[in-house]
């Protein structure tokens, strides 16, 4: 299952936080006039309470009506490798330092929302890590007792040592060691074999088991004892039978570590089959119905070893299957997929459908099915024989019924390509990441601000050069930069950018924000400008027309978050004179409980202006980043409302599945195997199979139209790594449409 990073509420910030927060990030400078709130004092006092070789304690002096601090630690005079911390109290820790490091501290005063900055930072203070502290070879390794499977150990603990490890092992070469880690230092090393002599040394190791700390100690001997005698069961008889079961019980054997069931049919025991129990008593699935078995049992160790003899031999038999096998087995294809249907056996739980390309099955692959007598079979071969059977199984996924004989049917040729479309319509869908942003879940040592990668951005656009995109995250706050001497939203900043650039865009509306005074939102008397924060439209004047564009508030939580809009607009392709029905959106992000039933809303929403706003039944092109993908549990609900409305994905990459469904409509696929999202990761996320689909959140939904052909945008190597800079922590999809 692939997952999404889900960031912060706070997304849109008033501009004098944004200001302040460009700052804390190292990306402006305070301008002299920045002033912050009188009530709200500068924090004074701040000293080194404390060090060790990795971490520093700080105290200062609290101010008056701050609910928060934010603690600066850099290294470089140019604070260019800052990390910050948020705190409530004023005697805090820092930590993951660097021993024997010099680091320079300052505090300052930030909103109960960590979102704005209350005061100036503090004058610095310097405090050096201390030198890790030596550390001792563990001393006084002894044995203190022995069972059958179990050593006992002990030693004097190593001052500083946070951990040890110890190396186990029977042979002069050690060829064969096994290591335990340990906190304390009188453990139990487990899984050792009875009457062996087994060597021991530890050593201290680093918190997080990667570095050694110390040497080995002088290894110590001790030998497992003798396996204790165990009875032989008694009273092994059966409880009840089923075609392809029976309950089994027998007395307990006295401290018996595990039971070993034998069940055979021939007097060879050749068709033997064998089951563990850790109780006396348990159920043997597998078996066939109208057949006549013995079965006996022994004790076991834990490790699988025979401790007892086997008891006598009990007989049973096996009643007649309730479930036959399935009827009525048969296939059609394509030259992707199969599709499979069988007529229905009453009653029964599920069914296994075997996959084979040999017609002996000895290569198959198994699907379950619950509820349903059909199965539909993608990402196959075309122009290939492939055979299938099915049986009724239980939800433990025993058989209950045998195979149906196999079945064997040939894909399709891959059908002929369609001809060009005459005038293809270029439709984009790209989460270019807000200015104000920081990446999770990602394995980039240091994502790039929007001031560093936005060039990435453009050259990815106009490398495209899309006639209509529905961006996100493409932010109305205003950017703060050294140099900058008027105000610049980042969709402003990214549309005067790519007309520089030489691409030809503008936006469907340029409002800021949905008030009187569309450029700010300090003091804003509400009036609807058509705004829609950072979802937007941009489009080529050249090839597209805006007839009318509005927006929608969507439904928002009731905890704190950025509020989510539908930005729609009626546009003409220029070189058909077709009117044509455009969306955008970002819904909701987060993952807490309450937030799917919050994007299957906003879904509805949206789908409901559709309906109010497309009333002459134009095309309709839907873009946007619904933060759900065919991974989501219980299911992926933004998905389910538009297509349930009559929109198509053309990667029909519908729930649970990898490869596209034959509702899919893209003819030519360039990287669909790659997730629309990925993280800054250095490697690109997606599945291996190429044929197959990655997982989305981004998409293009149309309505009934040729999509000639879809792009997942990325630049990478033969290996799957990101060459250059990733412009966003979302791949632009593209897709080449024909309007009907």
């Amino acid at each position: 299952m692939q997952t999404k990073r889900f960031r912060g509420a706070m997304r849109k910030l008033p501009i004098a936080a944004l200001t302040a927060l460009l700052i804390v990030l190292g990306l402006a400078v305070a301008p002299a006039s920045v002033a912050y709130d009188p009530a709200y004092s500068v924090p004074t006092g701040l000293k080194s309470t404390g060090q060790t070789d990795t971490t520093v304690s700080l105290s200062w002096v609290k101010s008056a009506n701050v609910p928060q601090y934010r603690v600066q630690v850099y290294t470089r005079a140019d604070m260019a490798d800052s990390v910050y911390y948020r705190f409530t109290d004023s005697a805090v820790v820092i930590p993951n330092l660097v021993k024997s490091t010099a680091y320079n501290f300052r505090v300052r005063g930030i909103s109960a929302d960590g979102g704005t900055s209350l005061t100036a930072y503090s004058a610095p203070v310097t405090a050096t890590t201390a030198a890790a502290p030596a550390y001792a070879v563990p001393t006084g390794l002894k044995s203190t007792g022995q069972t059958d499977t179990t050593v006992s150990l002990s030693w004097v603990k190593s001052a500083n040592v946070p951990q040890y490890r110890v190396q186990v092992y029977t042979r002069a070469d050690m060829a064969d060691s096994v290591y335990y880690r340990f906190t304390d230092f009188a453990v139990v090393i487990p899984n050792l074999v009875k009457s062996t002599a087994y060597n021991f040394r530890v050593r201290g190791i680093s918190a997080d088991g990667g570095t050694s700390l110390t040497a080995y100690s002088a290894p110590v001997t001790a030998t497992t004892a003798a396996a204790p005698a165990y009875a032989v069961p008694t009273g092994l008889k059966s409880t009840a039978t089923a075609a392809t079961s029976v309950s089994l019980s027998w007395n307990p054997v006295p401290n018996a570590p595990e039971y070993r069931v034998q069940i055979y049919s021939k007097p060879d025991m050749s068709d033997s089959i064998y089951r563990r129990f850790t109780a006396a008593s348990g159920v043997a699935y597998g078996l066939t119905p109208e057949t006549g078995y013995s079965a006996r049992v022994r004790v076991i160790g834990s490790a699988g070893e025979s401790l007892s003899a086997y008891s006598a031999p009990f007989t049973f038999t096996t009643p007649v299957d309730p479930y036959p096998t399935p009827t009525g087995f048969s296939a059609t294809t394509t030259y992707r997929t199969a599709n499979l249907t069988w007529n229905p056996v009453p009653n029964a739980p599920g069914y296994r459908l075997a996959i084979a390309t040999k017609p002996d099955m000895s290569d198959a692959e198994w699907r379950r099915y619950a509820g349903t007598n059909t199965a539909e079979i993608r990402g196959l071969n075309q122009l290939t024989t492939y055979y299938f059977q099915v049986r009724v199984i239980d939800d433990a996924g025993t058989a209950l019924s045998a195979y149906t004989p196999v079945l064997s049917i040939a894909t399709k040729a891959e059908p002929p390509a369609p001809p060009a479309l005459t005038n293809p319509l270029k439709v984009a869908s790209y989460n270019v990441m807000c200015a104000t942003c920081t990446p999770e879940d990602t394995d980039t040592a240091n994502p790039l601000p929007w001031s560093e990668r936005r060039g990435a951005v453009v050259a990815n656009i106009k490398s495209r050069m899309p006639d209509i995109i529905g961006v996100q995250e493409a932010s109305q706050g205003w950017l703060n930069e050294p140099g900058q001497t008027v105000s610049l939203s980042q969709f402003e900043d990214l549309l005067q950018r790519l007309n520089s650039a030489g691409a030809n865009y503008a936006v469907s509306n340029n409002k800021r924000n949905n008030c009187v005074d569309s450029t700010t939102p300090t003091n804003c008397v509400y009036a609807d400008q058509g705004a829609s924060q950072g979802a937007r439209i941009f489009y080529n004047p050249t090839a597209v027309e805006i007839v009318k564009s509005g927006s929608k508030a969507l439904p928002v939580a009731s905890v704190p978050e950025n509020p989510r809009f539908f930005a729609w607009a009626i546009a003409k392709q220029k070189s058909t004179g077709k009117l044509f029905f455009f969306g955008d959106t970002h819904l909701s992000t987060s993952k807490a409980e309450g937030f799917y039933e919050l994007r299957k809303l906003q879904a509805e929403t949206i789908v409901s202006v559709i309906r109010q706003e497309n009333s002459a039944g134009l095309p309709i092109l839907m873009t946007g980043d619904l933060n759900s993908s065919k991974w989501q549990k219980p299911s992926n609900a933004p998905y389910d409302v538009f297509t349930n409305f009559g929109l198509i994905d053309p990667l029909g990459n519908d729930y649970w599945q990898d490869f596209p469904s034959m509702a899919a409509t893209a003819e030519k696929r360039i990287n669909a195997f790659l997730d629309s999202w990925n993280g800054y990761n250095i490697v690109a996320p997606g599945t291996s199979n190429k044929a197959a689909n990655g997982s989305y959140i981004d998409y293009i939904l149309t309505s009934k139209m040729r999509v000639s052909q879809w792009e997942t945008v990325a630049n990478v190597d033969s290996a799957g790594n990101f060459v250059g800079i990733i412009p966003s922590d979302h791949n632009m999809v593209v897709a080449t449409v024909g309007l009907p």
